[in-house]
Parts: C-alpha cells; sequence; structure tokens
C-alpha cells in the first residue's frame, strides 16, 4: 500500500505543473497510457492531430521562465477568420464588419448605437449570456454571430448561461471601434490568443513529454475508481490503495465527486448539477491546401455541422506529408450528425472557403474522435453547485485544479499557473516552508 505526501489525480498540464513545483514527495496517477491528459497528438498515414485546438498562449513570466526553455517552441501571429455570407470575415466578428453584405453591416451597425444609446440611459446590467450580448452589440451582432455560433459551441440557448466566462473570450470593443472596424480598414485583432506558441515539430504533445521527462513517479495506466477523503486514500482498478497526506485533483469535478467515498448528499446533487458539453470532431488529413492558409476559422451557420475548423499544418507545416493538411472538424452540439453527413459538409464548406475545391478522393484520413468534457456551462445553477463542491473538498484539504478539475473555462497557460500556484499553496501552508 503506497504512501506519499501529496497524490496526484491526473497528468495534464496541471497535474504535472503541481509536479513540476513540488518541493516535497508526490505521484501522479493517470488512467492514460501516456502523460499530457488532452494535450496530446496522434498520427495515422504521416498526418498528426492534436485533440483539436491547442494552441499555448504564454503571458505569463512565470510560465515562460519555467517551462520556455523546455524546448524550442514557434511563435506564432494567429491568423483567424469567420466564414459568413459565403466570405471570410477577420476575427472577431464584432470589431470587423467591413466586408459584411452593406445590408446586413448597416443593421449590425445601428443596432450596436442603439444598444449604446439604451446603456447610456441607465439600462440595467445583464444577468445572462443572451443579455450580455444585446446590452454590449445589440441584435445585428447577436443574430448574425453571436447566438448561433455559441448555440453551436454550447449547445444551449444564451439565455441559459450566465456570462461569468466571457471577460477573457469575448472581446467588447466599444461603439467608436464597432463603427471603425465597419467602415475603415482598421481591423481590430482583440482576444486573448491573438499570439501562440507551437513546437516546430510533432505537435503539442512534445511540450507535454519535455515537461513528463524531467518528473519522476508519474503512473500511467492506472484507474481511479474510489477516493475516501476523510481516510485520505485512493484505490485504483487494480485493487492497490495509495494513501496520501495532501490530494490534489485535475480530474473532471462532476467525475470526481462520483468517486468520493461517504461524501454527503448535497454534494453529490452539487456535482450533479454541473453541466458540461462533451465534442464529437473530426481529424481530416487532405491532399492540397487548407483554409488559405488560415489557423482557424469560425462558423456560425446553423446548416453546417462544424462550428469551428483548424488546420494544424497552417501553423506547423511538419503536422502533414507536403502539400497535404492536418485539419480538425468541432462539431455542434445542437445538432448530432452522421460522419458522412459531417464529412460532405465540411468538405463543401472548405472547397466554399478555397483556395480549393475538395472532394471525398483529397481524403486521407479521417476519424471522428470523443472527449468527454470540453467545455464547462455556466448555466444559473453553475455558481452554487460549484461552491458547494469546493467548500467540502476544502473542508478535507482537497486541492481541485486545472480547467475540469477547477470546472472553469479555462486556457493551457491557465493550467501550468494552477499547478504552480497550487504546489506553493501546499508548500507554504501544509509544510510550513
Amino acid at each position: 500500500m503506497p504512501t506519499v505526501e501529496t497524490l496526484i489525480l491526473g497528468a495534464g498540464l496541471a497535474g504535472l505543473s503541481t509536479k513540476w513545483f513540488l518541493h516535497s514527495e508526490s505521484a501522479i496517477l493517470d488512467k492514460g497510457d501516456r502523460p499530457g491528459g488532452l494535450a496530446i497528438t496522434y498520427e495515422e498515414s504521416g498526418y498528426r492531430f492534436d485533440i483539436t485546438g491547442h494552441w499555448l498562449h504564454m503571458r505569463d513570466d512565470g510560465v515562460k521562465e519555467s517551462f520556455g526553455s523546455l524546448l524550442d517552441m514557434n511563435s506564432v501571429i494567429r491568423k483567424s477568420q469567420i466564414f459568413t455570407h459565403e466570405r471570410l470575415i477577420p476575427y472577431p466578428f464584432q470589431s470587423n464588419l467591413q466586408l459584411l453584405p452593406e445590408d446586413v453591416k448597416i443593421r449590425c451597425v445601428m443596432d450596436a448605437v442603439e444598444a449604446h444609446v439604451r446603456r447610456e440611459k441607465g439600462e440595467p446590467e445583464p444577468t445572462s449570456f443572451g443579455d450580455f450580448v444585446l446590452y454590449h452589440f445589440g441584435e445585428g451582432i447577436a443574430h448574425e454571430f453571436m447566438f448561433p455560433y455559441n448555440k453551436k459551441l454550447w449547445g444551449v440557448e444564451p439565455n441559459e448561461i450566465s456570462h461569468d466566462w466571457t471577460q477573457r473570450f469575448v472581446p467588447v470593443p466599444n461603439l467608436r471601434q464597432i463603427v471603425e472596424g465597419a467602415f475603415t480598414d482598421k481591423h481590430l485583432k482583440d482576444g486573448y490568443n491573438a499570439t501562440f506558441s507551437y513546437p516546430p515539430q510533432g505537435g503539442i504533445e512534445r511540450f507535454s513529454a519535455a515537461i513528463a521527462s524531467k518528473l519522476d513517479g508519474i503512473h500511467l495506466n492506472t484507474e481511479v475508481v474510489r477516493i475516501h477523503p476523510t481516510e485520505r486514500w485512493v484505490e485504483t482498478a487494480s485493487g492497490e490503495r495509495w494513501n496520501y497526506n495532501f490530494l490534489v485533483n485535475t480530474f473532471p469535478l462532476k467525475a470526481f465527486v462520483q468517486l468520493l467515498v461517504n461524501a454527503p448528499t448535497s454534494v453529490r446533487t452539487a456535482g450533479d448539477k454541473l453541466r458540461s458539453t462533451s465534442l464529437d470532431y473530426l481529424d481530416l488529413g487532405l491532399k492540397g491546401e487548407a483554409l488559405r492558409g488560415l489557423h482557424w476559422v469560425y462558423l456560425p451557420q446553423k446548416h453546417l455541422p462544424a462550428y469551428r475548423i483548424g488546420c494544424f499544418s497552417n501553423a506547423c507545416p511538419g503536422m502533414a506529408p507536403e502539400g497535404c493538411s492536418s485539419l480538425y472538424v468541432e462539431l455542434s452540439n445542437a445538432v448530432k450528425w452522421s460522419l458522412d453527413d459531417a464529412l460532405n459538409q465540411t468538405l463543401d464548406a472548405l472547397s466554399a472557403i478555397g483556395p480549393d475545391n475538395v472532394s471525398r478522393e483529397d481524403v486521407e484520413v479521417c476519424r471522428r474522435r470523443h472527449v468527454d468534457f470540453a467545455y464547462v456551462i455556466y448555466d444559473h445553477a453553475y455558481k452554487k453547485a460549484r461552491s458547494t463542491v469546493f467548500e467540502y473538498l476544502s473542508g478535507q484539504k482537497i486541492s481541485s485544479i486545472g480547467r475540469y478539475g477547477k470546472w472553469v473555462y479555462a486556457s493551457m497557460e491557465d493550467a501550468l499557473i494552477d499547478g504552480r500556484e497550487t504546489a506553493a499553496r501546499l508548500m507554504e501552508e501544509f509544510h510550513g516552508e
């Protein structure tokens, strides 16, 4: 029966980062066959595919200092656009209305002006994401992009979710910027992901593997099936029990609660209320160029199965054989699509975007994949349910971190920062360092 000072559940970036910064005995348990969590890369027929877009944004000086020298990383300026009205327009939509059809552009601007006037008159602050969009942008931008795109991404109506997640992820230009984006060539590249870092070869797994290579005590192919918070042990599928003093969880919070032995009914009920999307997506290897050199394209149209198509090889040519393209196709959560329909309509969309027509004969790899937990849904039960779970975990001296352990909308860099801050807190609060 192994015993460790700190036991870490999950070998994704948050778990790896925690172990990296801990100055005490620790171990990581993960059911996967390689470290990295979702930051891994598949290879098939000479094409490489991450689990959709894993672009690393390193803005934190501490993250750069700790991990920036592990391997050479290319700094890439984001190239992303939106395909709507049979044309590409720059992202974000609300700042770049110039290329829209004239009548659509005028309606979006006029509605943005009306929204501005309502705010000036003291319109109440929004309480839902739907209200947030109308409050800041007006009906035109809402119905042309914000509502249909986010319905495809979240799979729920805009008013079902709060706007708590929007601060970093939804740029909010002022009225002047909206007008300038509609009538001048000033394309505003707003957003937290205007630049990103990416390995020059091998996909994002090179980064995860570089961190893991410096660590020991990573136990793979080890599935956790029960956790006893008061007795402080974790049981694996093989029947082995690990004793610990301190536990760091990076598993999805909803799934983690289900593993807890003798958790109060209120905690289990709160865990059941936590919602997230799942994700079906395609790995797509094509002959020829795709997406006109763009890294990803947003697709708000209701009739298209994908809400976003990205191209790894446009950011890193080594992700595909020479002259070919390695893509990911994220499928809508609003409607379930068959593989044939999803592929056919995706090829039609790629042909419309250009530069070339794409047919089935150009497809060398097409594999449908599934992610159980994709985006945390910030519905109106979110705050209370999450708070109830975290209050209980705090009392059991369990840290739950990372995008899914913390149950938040967050980036890869956030996971690395979570690990660093958790390690510092453990050393200070629990070890007296």
